[in-house]
Order: structure tokens, then C-alpha cells, then sequence
């Protein structure tokens, strides 16, 4: 599948939806675009949406040198990663966000922002804690950007989802390092084989998505009748769609909403599943970097069906949650030691 590019500048300029006023026609025209795309598979390319080439480099570096230490230096140096905050290192083969699929083969490191949460870099490279304050500050200001524009795109209040973005305590920037792997004579469909990502949709309001050189090999998506894949879910092997983007233009991110958005929305935007396979011997034999950025509601955030989206007689499919309730319960799910 193709997904559509989206440019997002002009929720860069300080004008129209931005700074609460009317939206510029362009902004109107851009959150028109996310609409469509939200109801039918949540799933877009976006550009200029404020991050530097130089920026972009720099961090996938730091984050190719933080995985390149010794695998004994980042078990015993590295802050490990728990379900209770979410930040740290995970290794290679200590997740599955489905259970119904073995330890998937990928290591991570989480971070969180400050000042509300402190991430302990003890360990990692210069270089990595370097990048991490530049791409805080970078992503916090996205992120409120954006759900300017979702907000315009559903015509809710144009702060209804910003409001829920003041501390970003629940948000988390994550570098991910896939390494080569091996690959037997098992069917890429068997869920008894391992494979970088299992099926699942995203836990929060939207993700940004930075992938590395070998882009978006391997990566599948399938949309979904509700808001939530994964976890204790099985049967997800029919209906995958490989992931195409354009060969030329500038360097994008892939966005797609997650569960909590599908939840407020009562299901008018989806929750698109998606996974990352390894689909032949070369594809196995590279490694794979990707940077994702989860945008998740504060924790004190109510996620409450919006009135608008049960107006005309649809009862909502989902019961109140905060925002730090349902992270947990899907974050206990995910790690398994």
C-alpha cells in the first residue's frame, strides 16, 4: 500500500489554528487530508513537519552507537526498562506485544521528558545524550502542533486533544535497533516464528515514526474493525499490506493513530495494526534502525468518547479510562522477562 504524504508546514507557521485563531484555508485543507486517511486506515506520511536533516542524522548515529556497545555492557550499565515508568533499555528478545508470537528480535531504549519525568543516562554514549535534549524539545512542540490539526480535522476545540498534551509525562521517544537474524524454513505467516514486531495497534493518541536507511522494509499494516490488536489476540495472519513510500521528496515520518485515539473517537478514526516481518534471507541478514516518538494523553487525562461522535444515537464502545490506567495495562501485557 501506498500511504498518502501529507505536507504539514503550514501548521508551522504561527497563524490560523495554531495560535486559536481561524484556520488558514491551507490548514483546513491539510487537516481534510488527515481526516480521510484517519477513517479509513490511520496511516500517512508527513513532511515538513519541523525536524532537520541534521537532526534526523544525528540521531540515528547516537542511536547506532548506544546499540553497538557490548551486549554485557548494556545488560549490566544500562538503566533496564519496567512496566511501572517505561524508560530505560529493553533487550533484544525481553518483549511481545502480542503473546500470541514468541520474543520478538529487537532491542530498545525508552525516554521520557522532563521536567515531569528524569531519564537516568547513565552508560550511554556522549553523542546519544546529546540528541536526546534537541529532540525533546523538537518533539514537544510537534506534538501540540498536531493535535491542533487532529483537533481541526474532527472538528472538535481546536485545544481539545492539546490540553491533554501539557506535561508529556506519558509520551516517550523510542530507539529501536533490529538485528540481523537468521532465517529458517518457517512460514513467514507461523505464529511460532519469531519476528521483529508482532501484530498490534499503538497504545497512545498517534505516532511519529523515523525509520532508517532500509526504511520501511518489512513493515505491514491491516486495518482493523476496533481499536486494539494485540495482546492476548491471535489469528492476525490474513490480510497484510506491505508498506510503500515515494522514492524521491523529502525525508518524512510515518504517523498513524493508536488505541486511545480510536477510543475518543468512539472508532471514527482507526486504530490501524501493523507489524514488522522478516520476509526473505537478505531482508534478514541487514540490520534495521527506526526512532518512534508515542504521543500519549498526560496521565491524569479522562479518555472519554466525545459527545460528538455519539450525537446521533451511537452508544460509545469504550468506558472511561486515564490515560496512565490503560498504559500500564497495555505496557504489563507487552514486557515479558
Amino acid at each position: 500500500m501506498s500511504i498518502p504524504t501529507i505536507d504539514f508546514a503550514p501548521f508551522l507557521n504561527e497563524e490560523g489554528a495554531v495560535i486559536g485563531t481561524e484556520p488558514t484555508s491551507e490548514q483546513v485543507a491539510v487537516a481534510k487530508q488527515m481526516d480521510e486517511v484517519c477513517r479509513n486506515h490511520g496511516f500517512l506520511h508527513i513532511i515538513n513537519f519541523g525536524l532537520s536533516d541534521g537532526l534526523r542524522s544525528q540521531a540515528f548515529q547516537s542511536s547506532k552507537e548506544l546499540f553497538d556497545l557490548s551486549e554485557d555492557f548494556k545488560k549490566t550499565h544500562l538503566r533496564r526498562i519496567n512496566p511501572k515508568d517505561n524508560m530505560g533499555f529493553a533487550p533484544v528478545l525481553s518483549e511481545s506485544i502480542n503473546r500470541s508470537r514468541p520474543n520478538e528480535l529487537k532491542e530498545a531504549f525508552n525516554l521520557s521528558f522532563p521536567p515531569k519525568r528524569q531519564n537516568d543516562l547513565s552508560g550511554c554514549p556522549d553523542s546519544f545524550v546529546e540528541v536526546t535534549e534537541k529532540l525533546q524539545a523538537k518533539y514537544r512542540d510537534l506534538a501540540r502542533r498536531y493535535a491542533i490539526a487532529c483537533a481541526l480535522a474532527l472538528s472538535l476545540p481546536l485545544d481539545f486533544f492539546a490540553n491533554a498534551l501539557v506535561d508529556l509525562d506519558l509520551c516517550t521517544i523510542r530507539f529501536l535497533h533490529y538485528p540481523a537474524c537468521e532465517l529458517d524454513d518457517t512460514s513467514a505467516e507461523s505464529t511460532d516464528r519469531p519476528i521483529r514486531i508482532g501484530e498490534h495497534t499503538d497504545f497512545g493518541a498517534f505516532t511519529f515514526l523515523l525509520l532508517g536507511e532500509n526504511g520501511v522494509e518489512g513493515l505491514q499494516i491491516k486495518p482493523v474493525e476496533g481499536g486494539e490488536a494485540g495482546g492476548q489476540a491471535g489469528g492476525e495472519n490474513e490480510g497484510w499490506i506491505d508498506v510503500v513510500l515515494p522514492n524521491d521528496g523529502p525525508q518524512g515520518a510515518i504517523v498513524n493513530t493508536g488505541a486511545l485515539m480510536a477510543r475518543w473517537t468512539n472508532d471514527v478514526w482507526r486504530a490501524t495494526a501493523h507489524r514488522v516481518i522478516v520476509a526473505n534471507a537478505e531482508m534478514a541478514a541487514r540490520e534495521r534502525f527506526s526512532i518512534a516518538f508515542f504521543v500519549d494523553p498526560d496521565s491524569n487525562s479522562i479518555v472519554k468518547v466525545h459527545d460528538t461522535f455519539t450525537k446521533h444515537g451511537s452508544l460509545p464502545k469504550y468506558e472511561p479510562i486515564t490515560s496512565s490506567d490503560y498504559l500500564s495495562m497495555k505496557l504489563q501485557e507487552m514486557m515479558k522477562t
